[in-house]
């Protein structure tokens, strides 16, 4: 989210009203403008992405990943944010309710969640080199295979400067070939 402009695109999943026609609290609007109304961070100029689930993570889904959200405890400010949004523009609401339950960060990152298919239709900035380091699993076919978490498909993302395919689980960070991808992406953005 550091290196896209959502616009509106992620507030339409919230209400059917623009925000500023709506009746709420000052920092009800401010919590909810810093939350969905994205722009890029203009000092980022390079992103490498490494086994990210643009497209979420079919784990998400999972009935225990489900029973674990349960347990999650939203913050007080976001509580009254949301409770400010319920009585004031209830009518306006665009979303859909989760079993009677706000969504959590594991719910908005299954695959068929709107917020993470809204969200992966969002192009990078224009200003902004992005590069893609996916693991997939050793033994499966490169574009079916996943890395235990994230499908290659969720990771792949059109018009990046560059794709490179390690063989790895999930947690690819200290993989060496991981570490060279990066090195190499580091020393081309110094020249």
């Amino acid at each position: 989210m550091m290196v896209i402009d959502s616009g509106d695109k992620l507030w339409n999943l919230v209400s059917k009203k623009p925000i500023d026609e709506l009746q709420l609290k000052e920092s009800t609007r401010e919590l909810l403008q810093e939350s969905l109304f994205v722009k890029h961070l203009p000092f980022v100029r390079c992103v490498i992405f490494i086994a990210t689930p643009h497209r979420g993570s079919f784990i998400a889904g999972w009935r225990p990943s489900q029973w674990i959200t349960r347990f999650i405890k939203l913050p007080g400010n976001v509580l009254l944010g949301i409770a400010d949004l319920l009585q004031e523009s209830q009518q306006e609401l665009a979303f859909a309710s989760t079993g009677g339950r706000i969504a959590t960060s594991v719910d908005n990152m299954t695959p068929w969640n709107p917020f993470i298919k809204t969200l992966a239709r969002i192009p990078i900035a224009p200003d902004v080199s992005a590069h893609s380091i996916i693991a997939v699993k050793e033994g499966m076919p490169v574009e079916k295979g996943n890395d235990g978490v994230v499908s290659y498909k969720s990771a792949h993302l059109e018009n990046v400067e560059s794709e490179y395919v390690v063989r790895s689980p999930h947690s690819c960070q200290a993989n060496p070939h991981t570490i060279a991808e990066v090195r190499r992406i580091l020393l081309q953005q110094l020249k």
